[in-house]
């Protein structure tokens, strides 16, 4: 299994090219690339979330727990006092920090249900749904930043499966297929509960369409846009 660091820095080297490509394809603000490569990342150290005690287990539930509180928070500015407001936050950000990380890992285990494309999926449509309705992101944007998080995803994943060959001896270990499945046929229950989100979740993210047509209408010059000059001739 690849450690954190080495997952670390090949999503953000994937995501951070990938971003820049996406804007300079469809003409997103510069600082869509910012964002975009942080998804990516993010998405990258997400299949570890199962795995407790973990920097991306700590981590992913602490920056969960802080845009559950500020979304509480400016949701409620007009309602209460500041220091109540205060109060209220602290309270969101700790029962998801502590309580909530708790019982998370008293229902998975590492290189379970979370560690398959299913659950690539299952996160890539929370993103879109929460980029569109709670960040006021357009339909566009929000299909684009859940991309990323799958591929960020999807990275982490093949990792996993490529640390688990071992080149130098030319054996296989154990832990290879774990990784990089559809879904987890031995923990159904895990498996279905992630497919019943998926459906759940796709009513509410916004339609795809504008997407698939940005796309569609994308620069055709995308040579121009992506390659040196002296590598555009080949291609």
């Amino acid at each position: 299994m690849a450690n954190f660091n080495t997952h670390l820095f090949w999503a953000g080297s994937f995501s951070s090219l990938a971003a820049v490509a996406t804007t300079k394809l469809i003409d997103l603000p510069a600082n869509e690339t910012l964002l975009l490569t942080a998804l990516g990342t993010i998405g990258g150290i997400l299949p570890d979330i199962d795995l407790r005690h973990s920097t991306p287990s700590q981590m992913l539930f602490t920056m969960f727990g802080a845009i559950a509180s500020l979304c509480w928070l400016f949701a409620n500015v007009l309602d209460y006092s500041a220091l109540s407001l205060w109060g209220f936050s602290a309270l969101v950000f700790l029962i998801i920090r502590y309580p909530v990380w708790w019982a998370f890992h008293q229902f998975t285990v590492h290189r379970g249900a979370l560690h398959s494309l299913a659950a690539a999926l299952m996160f890539a449509l929370i993103t879109a749904a929460l980029t569109f309705h709670i960040f006021d992101r357009s339909s566009t944007v929000s299909w684009i930043c859940s991309t990323f998080v799958f591929c960020g995803y999807v990275v982490h994943l093949v990792l996993d499966e490529i640390y688990s060959v071992d080149f130098m001896g030319i054996r296989i270990k154990r832990t290879f297929g774990s990784a990089l499945k559809l879904i987890d046929m031995e923990r159904w229950m895990a498996s279905v509960t992630i497919l019943v989100v998926c459906m759940a979740t796709w009513f509410v993210t916004p339609d795809p369409i504008d997407a698939i047509n940005t796309w569609k209408t994308a620069d055709e010059e995308w040579r121009t846009l992506l390659l040196p000059e002296w590598l555009q001739e080949k291609f």
